[in-house]
């Protein structure tokens, strides 16, 4: 009798079981991790990204074919990162035009978390952003729990969903690459029916696939570098970002100098919403390739709040190399704030060609404020692209498209010197 029991039992057991696994199989939905869902960190310092990024970014996509998933939802779910700015863009992944987005502290948290953008907050705060089909119907979309909604226009065909983390730390403020948390998880959601599906698996991205091309300029070696407003970049771009650009070819036996207030950065999350700017940084890249080498942003440039601060750009291989450095060394002794780069023309790029000596200079402003009576914003962009003419050659309006005409003192403008002359010059700082 007992032995009948014990394999009753078993037996119930077996078939309970059996068919726990199967319901389960059923209906559990299993998508890769976060990590795998994701590219591999597009780290802006690694020398391979083009487009001039920033040295102090870091940048995932995940890329997906719409038109073989046209009634799928994303739903993107994460931890706010420790990070100085952060960001969702959309992108058609076919042309690079930016269509869409959210910045941080846009960002609706999820409930009982803070938004440590709008909030100094420590708690584990969480959020969760849907990316919608143009297709999907406005009544089905406001049944959504989040009021974070990015659409997708009509007629995209493949997007790109970019990540950006600019001074990315962990929870102690140590530089972290991923912002010190895990990667936001995707999943995906019928459009119809607002049951869970699959999400689709991330495709191929000709998010590096548009390079620069570079086209010899005769201002390149004019003495005076004036800086321009860089117009919205077509491929890619970073929509809450302006940036203002200047270009030289850098002899070896000259010293390039600039000089001008940078914008004030808050101190307070409290106070990003309504800063002249979130973050600045000065990147300097190879004309040939279009990527970064050196850079400062404003927690590591010697600056302060409304006084001036000065760039000054040399060549390793200048043979009076450590006479400029000491220089450089004097004249912060005397209380200037003086920031020295050394453009090593010789560096081989991922390609392995020299970088050379034409340089291009971004100064980089994040959520420029246009209410700002100094913000680059106001400025119009003049077109450095167009392999016909030069930018020099298609500003009509000065006042308005020349950085130090324009700003004044919060405008930088460039000088090249000689070595001799940049070593016995005594007015060559202010």
């Amino acid at each position: 009798m007992k032995r009948t029991f014990f394999f009753l039992m078993a037996v119930w057991s077996f078939m309970l079981v059996g068919c726990t696994d199967e319901s389960t199989s059923q209906s559990t939905i299993v998508n890769p991790s976060p990590k795998e869902q994701w590219s591999e960190t597009m780290k802006g310092n690694g020398e391979v990204l083009g487009a001039y990024p920033d040295l102090y970014s870091n940048y995932w996509e995940y890329t997906y074919n719409v038109n073989e998933n046209p009634d799928v939802a994303l739903c993107i779910k994460g931890q706010f990162p420790y990070a100085r700015y952060f960001s969702f863009s959309l992108y058609n992944d076919e042309t690079g035009t930016a269509i869409g987005g959210i910045d941080d502290y846009d960002i609706v948290p999820d409930e009982g978390c803070d938004n440590p953008f709008v909030v100094t907050s420590t708690k584990k705060n969480t959020f969760t952003v849907y990316i919608v089909p143009a297709t999907m119907d406005e009544a089905q979309i406001a049944k959504l729990p989040s009021k974070n909604i990015c659409r997708i226009d009509k007629g995209v065909n493949r997007l790109a969903v970019c990540i950006r983390h600019y001074l990315g730390t962990d929870a102690e403020g140590e530089s972290d690459e991923y912002g010190g948390v895990e990667m936001p998880a995707i999943t995906g959601y019928d459009i119809h029916t607002l049951e869970e599906v699959k999400a689709p698996l991330r495709t191929a991205s000709n998010i590096n696939g548009f390079g620069g091309t570079f086209v010899p300029q005769k201002s390149d070696d004019y003495r005076e570098v004036p800086f321009l407003l860089a117009p919205r970049g077509q491929y890619y771009p970073n929509n809450a970002t302006n940036y203002l650009y200047g270009r030289t070819h850098l002899q070896t036996d000259s010293v390039l100098v600039f000089s001008f207030k940078p914008v004030t950065i808050p101190q307070r999350v409290e106070d990003y919403r309504n800063a002249n700017a979130r973050y600045w940084s000065i990147c300097l890249g190879a004309a040939s390739n279009t990527r970064s080498y050196y850079s400062l942003c404003d927690v590591n440039a010697l600056s302060a709040p409304d006084k001036k601060s000065t760039f000054i750009v040399c060549q390793k291989q200048n043979p009076r190399l450590a006479e400029i450095e000491e220089r450089v060394a004097e004249m912060n002794r005397a209380g200037a704030l003086c920031n020295l780069f050394v453009w090593d023309k010789e560096k081989l790029d991922v390609d392995g060609n020299p970088i050379g000596d034409i340089i291009v200079i971004m100064y980089r402003n994040i959520l420029p404020n246009e209410a700002w009576e100094y913000s680059i914003s106001r400025m119009t962009p003049t077109n450095y692209a167009d392999e016909e003419g030069e930018p020099l050659e298609k500003i009509t309006d000065p006042e308005k498209q020349i950085a130090h005409i324009a700003l004044g003192d919060y405008g930088p403008l460039g000088m090249k010197y000689s070595t001799k002359e940049f070593l016995e010059k005594d007015d060559i700082v202010e």
